[in-house]
């Protein structure tokens, strides 16, 4: 039986504002994408994502490896800008409070999260849940799963992972949660309604 949902953000709740600022990049400077989704996505960017280098770090070695002329806490500004609220997931999370307890597994940096919650308070939507640059590791390394695990404090069959990227459900059905690969807000609601039966339905 289902009693928790785990959310992705980016792409879920929010827009993927990476891949957005990636295309902004291509079409104002000509930036490659696949580098820049190379660097934003691959060791360098997994590096910040993890708590292991600082923004200015960061955003100092992406303008140096795509020759930007934007500072970096324009690029910065411009990334965070990109990540807009699905009213859509963030309706369907609303609505599954009634009936499941809620968390977030994110690859995420500390300024990206303070500014998305500024404008979207969105943390209030969940019980708890896990950021990669507060525990030093991100999605798909097994070891974050586990550290929602021990948070949320249930056997994994228990649990319902959604997430809009295949590589990131296949670790947490190898632990034995169930997955969800996230199209829409309402694609979800019927999986979940083959899926689980809400508590108050449970005889």
């Amino acid at each position: 039986m289902i009693n928790v949902l785990a959310f992705d953000l980016g792409g879920v709740l929010f827009s993927d504002g990476t891949r957005e600022f990636i295309e902004h990049l291509n079409r104002t400077s000509g930036v490659d994408t696949a580098r820049a989704d190379e660097l934003l996505n691959g060791s360098l960017g997994s590096r910040y994502r993890e708590g292991r280098m600082s923004q200015d770090e960061f955003w100092a070695a992406f303008r140096r490896a795509l020759g930007l002329s934007a500072s970096g806490p324009e690029l910065a500004a411009r990334w965070i800008d990109g990540y807009r609220l699905n009213e859509g997931t963030r309706n369907l999370i609303q609505d599954l409070s009634q009936d499941y307890d809620l968390y977030y597994l994110s690859d995420n940096v500390a300024e990206r999260v303070e500014a998305i919650e500024r404008r979207y308070h969105f943390l209030r939507l969940f019980k708890g849940g896990v950021f990669s640059h507060e525990v030093g590791v991100r999605k798909p390394h097994p070891r974050i799963y586990e550290i929602l695990l021990k948070r949320i404090g249930v056997e994994p069959q228990k649990i319902l992972f959604v997430d809009d990227k295949e590589w990131a459900l296949a670790p947490a059905e190898r632990i034995g949660m169930k997955t969800v690969l996230f199209r829409d807000s309402e694609q979800v609601r019927r999986a979940l309604e083959q899926l689980c039966i809400p508590r108050n339905q449970r005889g």
